[in-house]
């Protein structure tokens, strides 16, 4: 049937989306969304083209999931959420976007302004009064590329388009489109926009000279670094930079990583520990990375020359950040791999190739030195991270990708797991804790033939609202095998406690305040929730049984969540018990 409505503003957002290929739109609907739910309806009785639309009980999903959509697709979604209180519902998510340069259009309503019910959309409720605020863009501001209030139905498609086409633009990021209520329900006739005069920049690469450069500076090192943790979003730059390692010799290092950016299996991988090398190497390369280094625990030793290649080189969205180079390019890190390979290509043999054994030797020397010691088994029987880590290595197979979210202990896993696939690992750019078992949500609707495993710390894992997460991949088909690591509450304030206070009172007397999951069931809210099977381990010979069977039970198509019972990070009662 065709439609033969004047579309609303809220529907050409709709058709326009869809035109601009966004699959999906993650909302969480309010009273500013009348026009936007009319549209819906008439859209589907049409049989016309839009986004599928994916209801999230709450916001920290919907843009959570997106996040993960866009890691797997490099492609905005559109999370709609309501006025301010919807927005500031977003939480910690919002954050996490813009670190981790995912791109998303985020469209919140307005309050109406008509109080006499002359237009479609005017004030109807009392709360359109106490969620008119004086500035609602900048809840979100300082985390967006680009912000905007659709103030006229005629002007909505080129907003959206021009949304898009910031939010793809490198590096990518998230950003914030707002209208009226009562502009979303008026008539919107302007002309359809070509959509190839909507591109993003093309992506640039290093300046002429500067591939050459870099390349002798590597061929005359004796001890060259390179230092990644978010060029694996480009799975192809994860292939190259390997081919580069082995082509002149260079170790490479992990630090916090977004993304498998370099095979976890390959002989000049030095691992995954931050200021790992850093005092010894006499060339470093930052390609796509944030922080390379802990000034506090280490620095590049003098007269260490020094690159920065990345698609945020300045890091203008952060405050108070430096470190130095001799020469940085904000440049796309596949283009100039592919510049660097080619310089190396080109690169005269000689002392390059001769070094190249010595710097082979020095790699393999510094892997000895930093291998993680493996973890005796606990005498009990009880689990402990080493057993958990290889037990997931064990379920790991070409079509795994593992989504990570336990901080504290992110080097002991991801030495253990040792991803080697590219666009087999996606961790959190941000800070926000409760991505994880969001984000692998939109994982899962952009490529559902990936088997997700979601690797979570407790803390994690309740800030991700589980409640809200597990009914939409029950609702909306998106299973995932969640392995929660329970160590009784949040191990990182703990972490930064003894950084500061190694032995100061509260170290003596076991007082941190942070044990905020002991005595909790966690995979019972995924099965209240929405019917995940839930299970919950305490010996470590239980492990691949149980696991074992909560990723058969995923590959039937229902979500699984498998409590993993670790050591306790604290003793200390909380509550009127607490002595």
């Amino acid at each position: 049937m065709t439609a033969t409505r004047t579309p609303t503003a809220a529907r050409r957002l709709l058709e326009e989306a869809a035109r601009l290929g966004i699959d999906t739109i993650f909302t969480n609907l309010g009273s500013d969304h009348p026009a936007f739910i009319e549209a819906f309806a008439e859209l589907d009785a049409d049989g016309a083209a839009m986004p599928d639309i994916v209801i999230c009980p709450h916001e920290m999903t919907a843009l959570s999931a997106a996040h993960g959509y866009a890691m797997r697709t490099r492609r905005a979604q559109m999370v709609l959420v309501h006025v301010d209180v919807g927005t500031q519902n977003l939480g910690s998510s919002i954050h996490n976007a813009a670190r981790g340069r995912v791109p998303a259009i985020i469209v919140a309503g307005l309050s109406p302004v008509s109080v006499s019910g002359e237009r479609a959309g005017a004030r109807t409720e009392f709360i359109h009064y106490t969620q008119d605020s004086t500035r609602q863009h900048e809840i979100v501001a300082q985390y967006m590329k680009w912000f905007y209030e659709v103030r006229a139905p005629e002007m909505v498609d080129q907003v959206l388009l021009r949304g898009a086409q910031i939010a793809h633009g490198a590096p990518q990021g998230p950003v914030y489109l707002t209208g009226g209520r009562e502009v979303w329900e008026e008539p919107a006739g302007a002309p359809q926009q070509a959509l190839a005069h909507w591109q993003p920049p093309a992506p640039t690469g290093l300046p002429q000279d500067a591939a050459a450069t870099i390349v002798q500076a590597l061929q005359q090192a004796r001890r060259p670094l390179v230092i990644t943790s978010y060029l694996g979003r480009q799975p192809e730059a994860a292939t190259l930079l390997a081919q580069l390692s082995q082509r002149i010799g260079v170790a490479v290092s992990e630090v916090n990583p977004q993304y498998m950016n370099f095979p976890g299996d390959h002989p000049h991988h030095v691992g995954y520990r931050r200021n790992a090398l850093v005092d010894e190497a006499d060339v470093i390369v930052l390609l796509d990375v944030d922080v390379p280094w802990i000034v506090a625990k280490g620095a590049p030793a003098p007269g260490a020359r020094i690159f920065h290649i990345d698609c945020d080189v300045l890091k203008a969205g952060m405050g108070f950040w430096h470190f130095p180079s001799e020469a940085s390019w904000q440049a796309d890190s596949l283009l100039a791999l592919r510049q660097l390979l080619a310089a190396a290509d080109g690169a005269a043999a000689g002392e390059g190739t001769a070094r190249r054994d010595e710097r082979v030797q020095w790699i393999t020397q510094a892997q000895a030195r930093l291998a993680l010691p493996a973890l005796a088994p606990a005498q009990d029987g009880s689990v402990g991270l080493q057993q958990l880590a290889e037990a997931v290595a064990r379920l790991v197979h070409e079509r795994t990708v593992v989504l990570y979210e336990a901080p504290t202990a992110t080097e002991r896993i991801l030495h253990t797991l040792r991803m080697r696939n590219p666009g087999s690992y996606y961790a959190n750019g941000g800070s926000g804790l409760g991505w994880s078992i969001n984000a692998a949500l939109g994982l899962k609707l952009a490529d559902p033939q990936a088997e997700v495993i979601t690797l979570v710390g407790d803390g994690s894992y309740v800030f991700g609202v589980p409640s809200s997460a597990y009914w939409v991949g029950e609702t909306y088909r998106a299973p995932q095998l969640t392995i929660v690591l329970n160590n009784g509450g949040w191990n990182a304030p703990k972490v930064s406690s003894l950084l500061v206070h190694p032995k100061g009172t509260a170290h003596q007397r076991d007082r941190y305040w942070i044990t905020s999951t002991a005595g909790a069931r966690l995979a019972d809210i995924a099965a209240a929730a929405a019917g995940a099977a839930a299970f919950r381990v305490q010996r470590a010979d239980e492990l691949d049984g149980v696991l074992g069977q909560a990723l058969e039970i995923v590959r039937g198509g229902r979500s699984a969540v498998v409590e993993v019972l670790l050591p306790p990070i604290s003793q200390q009662v909380l509550g009127p018990d607490s002595d």
